[in-house]
């Protein structure tokens, strides 16, 4: 009998132990997607994928990167830094009503007023809050990017999404045309 008691013991905490290792692979299959969120918004995001196993693309990392980096000259009205981010010409809203930039010049003055005229009041900075990466080939890729616009309270002021097209310049990738929605 005390055999038996042993053996159903041992059933038991084999049963309970199997269980929490069942939660623990849950657990590990979800937490990759809910840190590679986090991980995309951090100057670290690849360390962080790296230690999650959520592992992108080294040109997916590359074009999110870019548009994080993007973002942030927006959000501090550095124009030239900008302007680098692009290639000549470039088209916003293709999809709606185009207007074609042909030179750095154009692009400064067209975010001036984005920036400082049209944008929602008390614009303090953006984040993304989610991405599909699209490569269409070896030298052209879109962003479909979903973001939030925060006012200095930190509440959210808006909500968008825009289709940002970055091709290959050499070696650099640059973006050349933008569609927002």
């Amino acid at each position: 009998m005390k055999k038996l008691f042993y053996l159903f013991l041992l059933i038991h905490f084999a049963s309970f132990s199997q269980q929490e290792s069942d939660i623990e692979k849950l657990l590990l299959k979800k937490l990759p997607n809910v840190l590679g969120n986090m991980a995309d918004q951090t100057p670290f995001g690849a360390g962080i994928r790296s230690l999650i196993g959520n592992k992108k693309s080294q040109l997916e990392n590359t074009i999110v990167n870019l548009w994080i980096k993007y973002s942030k000259a927006f959000e501090y009205k550095d124009y030239e830094m900008l302007s680098n981010y692009f290639s000549f010409p470039v088209v916003f809203d293709a999809l709606n009503e185009p207007e074609k930039i042909i030179n750095k010049m154009q692009l400064i003055e067209k975010y001036k007023i984005i920036r400082e005229v049209n944008i929602q009041e008390d614009y303090k900075y953006s984040i993304l809050n989610k991405y599909n990466f699209i490569q269409l080939s070896d030298d052209f890729v879109i962003l479909d990017a979903h973001y939030s616009r925060y006012n200095s309270k930190y509440k959210k002021i808006f909500f968008g999404r825009g289709l940002y097209s970055y091709k290959r310049v050499n070696t650099k990738w640059k973006l050349f045309e933008i569609n927002s929605f």
